[in-house]
């Protein structure tokens, strides 16, 4: 019985003595490498800045194949994050800061370990020097987990060495190799896109485009919108002094749509128009090199620019296809051709109406709905309606109108006319009946035709 208690206080002891030692082990930890790469600075930042490119890597994953990766929305920048399994063991991170191009400042959990990530970007002769760190703290449970399964340490500096030293080979020879091709002149297609405009330096046109793409491709699957190809870039307007431009990120969809005013995302349609294609395979970096081959084909070959029409980059083969910047395909757009004009509107204008005066026989007021006015009047054309029914005959004479018939005194009388002889009503009486003198008949004289003013259509009222 002694030997049991004996035996169980040599392992209270023991117990005792494991976790002094593993509680006064140093729970901090700051683990830092560094290493030229043979890429330009800004380059070197926007590939760690996006998530997608650390399947290259392997900074975390000690470029373990099998490693599955989840990207939020947002691969690049503020707020984006990345997640993995290995072997059954979880992994993410998340970019608290990035300022371009010096620092990324992340936080990562791996293997339930906390930890901060820093980079650090500084132009060197022939390239960049990277810096990262790797700082954390050690909870007593950690502090075990490192004695148990080896000094975390050794592993974490192993990782971030193999990592950045993938990242020199991998960029070096990815990076460097691009091929420009002038393809000639082409019909491009029209298309409905759904777009979000922006206007700001052309540096950072491209640095957005992955993360405003999958915006925009999140938004067309929510609202189930038919996708019809690879997402683009038209540029609207360049202002090449202050190297700034208005430009649109575009998917193109099937349908045309509609949005609000204000709306963060907006539907339109590309015109067809004939442009000159130049086609870059590789890295988006060489991308001035394409343009810039473009630009001196139009001049060598004596080809009409339209430059108030729309440049276009189509990113016909990206990194949703394919991880390595060497196979990425964008083909450029510049407008040949002359300007389209567009037809001018004609003017619309209020319809002249010719005024008949109030004093002449038959005058009535016009009714509220007026007839369409025309060039020429037939000459057998239907009265229009305008209170009393008069028929105009074909003849040049005036028509003939009927006086009516005014009360006289009593007694008889009769009243000649040049037309013909009428009875006036007559009423009984003893009064001398009036003799009213004839009517000398005036000789239909034709009104002048009233000129309306240029440019103005005529409404004639009969």
């Amino acid at each position: 019985m002694k030997i049991v208690k004996y035996i169980f206080l040599l392992l209270l002891l023991a117990a005792i003595a494991i976790t002094v030692f593993i509680a006064t082990q140093e729970g901090k930890y700051n683990i830092k490498e560094e290493k030229v790469i043979n890429v330009p600075k800004g380059i070197l930042y926007n590939y760690i800045n996006d998530y997608r490119n650390w399947e290259n890597l392997g900074v975390l994953t000690n470029a373990d194949t099998t490693a599955q990766y989840t990207y939020s929305q947002n691969t690049a920048g503020n707020g984006a994050a990345m997640s993995w399994i290995k072997n059954g063991a979880k992994g993410s991170i998340q970019t608290l800061n990035a300022v371009a191009p010096d620092s990324i400042r992340q936080k990562s959990i791996v293997n339930d370990l906390d930890s901060q990530i820093v980079w650090h970007f500084k132009d060197t002769t022939g390239g960049t020097k990277v810096s990262v760190s790797v700082q954390g703290h050690q909870t007593f449970t950690e502090k075990a987990y490192s004695l148990i399964n080896g000094n975390t340490n050794k592993g974490v500096k192993s990782s971030l060495a193999n990592g950045l030293e993938n990242l020199n080979v991998f960029l070096v020879k990815e990076l460097k190799t691009f091929n420009v091709a002038v393809k000639g002149v082409v019909y491009k297609k029209s298309t409905f896109y759904l777009g979000h405009s922006a206007t700001g330096p052309m540096a950072d046109i491209n640095k957005q485009a992955s993360t405003v793409f999958n915006r925009l491709l999140a938004f067309t699957k929510e609202n189930k919108i038919s996708v019809t190809g690879e997402p683009f870039i038209v540029y609207k307007s360049m202002n090449s002094e202050q190297k700034t431009a208005s430009y649109t990120y575009c998917i193109p969809i099937k349908d045309e749509i509609f949005t609000a005013a204000g709306s963060e995302y907006e539907g339109g349609k590309l015109l067809a128009f004939n442009a000159l294609k130049t086609s870059l395979k590789g890295d988006y970096s060489h991308l001035p090199k394409a343009w810039n081959a473009a630009y001196k084909h139009i001049t060598d070959n004596v080809l009409q620019e339209n430059t108030s029409g729309q440049y276009v980059e189509v990113y016909s083969k990206n990194i949703v296809q394919s991880r390595r910047p060497s196979t990425w395909v964008t083909d450029l757009y510049v407008p040949i051709g002359a300007p389209q004009i567009l037809p001018e509107q004609p003017e619309v204008l209020n319809p002249y109406i010719a005024p008949r005066p109030s004093g002449q026989a038959g005058y009535t007021t016009p009714r509220a709905t007026a007839r369409p006015a025309t060039a020429t009047t037939p000459a057998n054309r239907p009265a229009t309606a305008t209170g009393t029914s008069t028929a105009k005959p074909t003849g040049t004479a005036a028509p003939s109108t009927a006086k009516p018939a005014t009360q006289k005194p009593a007694g008889t009388g009769t009243v000649k006319s040049g037309t013909g002889s009428a009875k006036p009503a007559t009423t009984s009486g003893t009064t001398k009946p009036t003799t009213a003198k004839p009517a000398a008949a005036k000789p239909a004289t034709p009104k002048p035709a009233t000129t309306p003013p240029a440019n103005v259509e005529t409404l004639e009222l009969n």
